[in-house]
């Protein structure tokens, strides 16, 4: 791919292409897309200033959205980056010899000129070469680009309620205790543990008048109880949602039901809601379990569905029920939890109209191996983005719709800057995508 150098005039001609493949599926922003080298100022050896903006002499102010993930991928490769703005000097005027820039550029929409460029001392081959191979794999990802945001958000509004509860009775001066995590998100959790919230696993060695929180999946009722024998303060933060599947379990347990619950084996609500009753509650997590059921009176067995899952998943199961005890009673459909239902829609109706997902979320999460799963269906690439240096421009070179959502573990402004450098990579639309579910009873009307 040739560099061309640079004169005092720098736009193309009208109905020109700036790229060197001729290629004419992004007309748009191949019309006005350059590739140029200029002189600029010094740069040492060994070491690449990555631009941040180019002060250009035809262009004007050129903004570099994109440069950490170039300045990442060349960080990788060896070598010193470092970013700051870079005047470009023309090579038919005076300029200083310090720095040797290349430079990628395209108009957006409204005028404003963006790309990316780097520069290296002109003498160090070594480095010109691996900025110019770097400069050619993110110019192939350059092009007109859609980012579909699954904007329903990764934490339930029962989570978001327990750490809420969690804060401010920490934030009044009582010692606050959480049995397990108060929340899976690591980055609040360290959160709390700096404000002196701390997590035990048992009650053993809490003192009289300690402050327990029960989180939002709740606990069984023989933990409540020895709380409430050792004269500990408990802080409920359990979902109202999860609140009414123990009522339920209740209520089931005292007309003599057996109570199926169809849920996830391990999951923290599951645990709390057998926990109930654990003499008259059963799990069954899928239809081939409902056939190993044996109750001793077929006549008596109702169902509960686990807040945290999506209820389609659990509609095949309750037919099987159905099915098998005609005499099945269920809950009140007006508190299932939606929340899994409205989040695993939201990233179905993104990745069925995309060519990537990106996840938002900290190293090694299970919460974004679930939306990777979720995505399946529409086949196709996943990547999990822990970083914008996680960013590849080969991944991105044919995705003309990228589909982004959050894992639980995203680090706070992660997706703001995955969106940021996608927007220093060719004109970009954003569209967000939310999906909401209302429960209307002739009670209340609440929101899931």
């Amino acid at each position: 791919m040739a560099w061309r150098v640079a004169r005092a005039r720098t736009e193309p001609e009208s109905g020109a292409g700036g790229s060197a493949s001729g290629t004419t599926e992004d007309t748009a922003l191949n019309r006005t897309k350059i590739r140029e080298r200029f002189a600029c100022q010094k740069v040492p050896r060994g070491g690449v200033v990555v631009a941040s903006s180019v002060a250009h002499p035809g262009r004007g102010v050129i903004e570099c959205p994109a440069a950490p993930a170039l300045g990442a991928g060349l960080a990788r490769d060896g070598l010193r980056v470092r970013y700051a703005p870079l005047t470009a000097h023309p090579a038919d005027r005076p300029a200083p010899r310090g720095g040797h820039l290349l430079a990628v550029s395209y108009l957006e929409r409204d005028g404003r000129a963006a790309g990316i460029a780097a520069a290296v001392h002109p003498d160090d081959h070594a480095a010109i070469e691996a900025v110019g191979d770097a400069m050619r794999r993110w110019e192939a990802a350059m092009r007109s680009r859609r980012v579909l945001l699954a904007a329903t958000r990764p934490a339930c509004p029962g989570a978001r309620r327990a750490l809420e509860i969690t804060r401010d009775t920490a934030g009044g001066g009582q010692a606050v205790v959480g049995y397990g995590p108060v929340t899976d998100d690591p980055h609040q959790a360290g959160a709390l543990t700096r404000e002196g919230v701390t997590t035990v696993t048992d009650l053993d060695r809490l003192p009289e008048g300690t402050g327990v929180v029960f989180p939002a999946h709740g606990v069984s009722l023989a933990l409540r109880a020895e709380a409430a024998a050792r004269g500990l303060t408990i802080i409920d933060a359990t979902c109202p949602l999860v609140a009414a599947a123990h009522t339920e379990v209740a209520r089931f347990t005292e007309r003599g039901d057996l109570t199926v619950v169809i849920g996830r084996s391990g999951d923290a609500a599951v645990s709390g809601i057998l926990g109930q009753a654990p003499e008259s509650t059963v799990l069954v997590e899928s239809a081939a379990d409902v056939e190993r059921l044996r109750p001793a009176d077929p006549e008596a067995i109702s169902y509960l569905v686990q807040t945290g899952i999506p209820i389609e998943q659990a509609t095949p199961v309750v037919a099987a029920l159905r099915a098998r005890f005609p005499a099945l009673r269920g809950p009140d459909p007006g508190d299932f939890c939606y929340h899994a239902s409205d989040r695993a829609s939201a990233v179905a109706a993104v990745t069925g109209a995309s060519d990537l997902l990106l996840i938002a979320a900290g190293a090694g999460c299970p919460d974004a191996r679930h939306v990777v799963r979720l995505a399946e269906p529409a086949g196709i690439p996943a990547q999990v983005v822990t970083g914008v240096a996680d960013l590849c421009p080969d991944r991105l070179r044919e995705a003309a719709t990228v589909a982004l959502t959050s894992a639980r573990s995203a680090p706070s402004g992660l997706s703001e800057q995955i969106v940021t450098v996608l927007s220093g990579l060719g004109p970009l639309s954003v569209v967000n995508r939310q999906v909401t579910s209302d429960i209307v009873t002739g009670r209340a009307r609440t929101r899931a």
